[in-house]
C-alpha cells in the first residue's frame, strides 16, 4: 500500500547515508591513529591521505559498495516481505558480506602495498567488528523505513478520517426525510400530463438515483448491477443537459452482475470526467463505463473522449471526489486508482476489486 513510487532514495537520504558512513569511517580512523599512538609522530602523520585509506578509508569503501546491492534487495525488493523473512535474508547475507569484504581488503591492500596486520585472534576480532558494523548499519536503515512507513500510515489514516469528515459533513447537509422526498416525486410525477411522457421518464429516473442513494448509505456493499444501474440513470439524466453532444456506452460483464461492491464508487469518477473532460471540450463527445469480470476480481472503467489532463500532477487535488475514491480503495482492498491517457484523446480510470 505504502510503496515508494518516486526515486529509490530521495537526495536527503542519500547524504545522511554517506555522512554516516563519513563518519563511521573517521571515527575508526581517529580510534586507530590513538591506538597506535599515532599522536606521537604528530599532525601530518594524521591527516596523510595514503594513512587514512591503509587504516579505514578502502575498508569502508568496500563495505559501502557491497551494502548497496544488499539494501536493495532488503529494503526495495523485499519491502513487502515480512520482518521474519527480511531477518532470515540478512542472516545469510550477513557471512558473505564480512567474508567478501575481508578477501576484498587483502587484495586491494597487496595491491597498493599496504600492510595487512590484521591475523590470528585479531582477525577474529577484524570479522566481529565487520559482522557488528552489518548489524549496525542495516538496524539503522530498517529503523528509518519502518518508521517512514508508520509516518505514512499516520498520514493515510488522517486523510481518511478528514474525508469521511468531510462526506458527513456534506451528508448533512444535504439531509432532507427520503420518504418526503419520494411522496414529493410521485405528486409531481401524477400532475405531469400523459402527453409529457419524457418528463414523466426523467422524474421516475431522479426518484430511482435518490433511492439508490438512501439504500446506499444504509448498506455497506450493492451488487454490481444495481451500481452499474445508479449509473445509467445519472447518465441519462446528464444526457439532459448535453442532449445529442454526448454519447453513453455502458458495459456490464455478467460474470460480475452479483459481485458485490462497496457503493458509490463509479459515480465520482463519472462525474469527474464529465466535469473535468467532456464539459470544456467544443462539440459531441462519449464517456465509457464497464464493469468486467478478470478471475476472481471485477475491473472497472471510466472513460471519456474529452480534453484529458496534460498535467496529472494535481488531479487529486481538484475537489474531494477522486480523493474519497482512492482512500477508499485503499482502505478496502490496499489498490490505487489507474489513471492513463486514451487515444486519440480523454482519460481512462480504472481500478479492480
Amino acid at each position: 500500500m505504502f510503496k515508494r513510487t518516486g526515486p529509490l532514495a530521495s537526495r536527503r537520504e542519500v547524504f545522511l547515508f554517506l555522512g554516516f558512513y563519513l563518519l563511521t569511517t573517521l571515527v575508526v580512523y581517529t580510534l586507530k591513529w590513538w591506538v597506535y599512538h599515532g599522536d606521537n609522530v604528530g599532525p601530518p602523520y594524521y591527516f596523510d591521505a595514503s594513512q587514512f585509506w591503509a587504516a579505514a578509508g578502502a575498508q569502508f569503501t568496500i563495505n559501502l559498495i557491497l551494502t548497496v546491492p544488499i539494501w536493495y534487495l532488503t529494503v526495495v525488493r523485499l519491502q513487502d516481505q515480512p520482518l521474519q523473512n527480511v531477518i532470515g535474508v540478512h542472516l545469510l547475507l550477513l557471512p558473505a558480506f564480512v567474508l567478501i569484504s575481508h578477501l576484498t581488503l587483502v587484495v586491494v591492500k597487496d595491491w597498493f602495498g599496504w600492510a595487512f596486520i590484521w591475523s590470528g585472534r585479531n582477525l577474529v576480532w577484524l570479522h566481529y567488528m565487520q559482522a557488528l558494523f552489518y548489524i549496525v548499519q542495516f538496524g539503522l536503515v530498517h529503523t528509518y523505513v519502518f518508521q517512514r512507513r508508520y509516518a505514512a500510515e499516520l498520514a493515510a489514516k488522517a486523510a481518511l478520517r478528514e474525508a469521511v469528515l468531510q462526506s458527513q459533513i456534506t451528508a448533512l447537509k444535504a439531509q432532507v426525510d427520503p420518504h418526503f422526498l419520494h411522496n414529493l416525486f410521485n405528486s409531481v410525477n401524477a400532475s405531469i400530463p400523459p402527453e409529457n411522457e419524457r418528463t414523466r421518464e426523467l422524474i421516475i429516473q431522479l426518484s430511482d438515483l435518490f433511492r439508490y442513494q438512501n439504500l446506499a448509505a444504509q448498506q455497506p456493499t450493492m451488487t454490481v448491477a444495481e451500481e452499474m444501474g445508479f449509473i445509467s440513470n445519472y447518465l441519462n439524466l446528464i444526457k439532459v443537459r448535453f442532449k445529442d453532444n454526448i454519447g453513453i456506452h455502458l458495459h456490464l460483464d455478467p460474470e460480475a452482475a452479483q459481485r458485490h461492491i462497496p457503493p458509490m464508487l463509479l459515480q465520482p469518477l463519472v462525474e469527474n470526467a464529465i466535469r473535468h473532460g467532456l464539459t470544456p471540450q467544443i462539440g459531441y463527445g462519449e464517456i465509457h463505463v464497464r464493469a468486467e469480470a478478470i478471475g476472481e476480481k471485477t475491473r472497472f472503467t471510466v472513460a471519456d473522449s474529452g480534453v484529458g489532463i496534460p498535467d496529472k500532477s494535481d488531479l487529486f487535488s481538484r475537489g474531494l471526489g477522486l480523493s474519497n475514491v482512492r482512500l477508499r480503495l485503499q482502505k478496502i482492498s490496499h489498490t490505487d486508482l489507474k489513471i492513463t491517457d486514451r487515444q486519440p484523446s480523454g482519460v481512462q480510470v480504472s481500478f479492480e476489486l
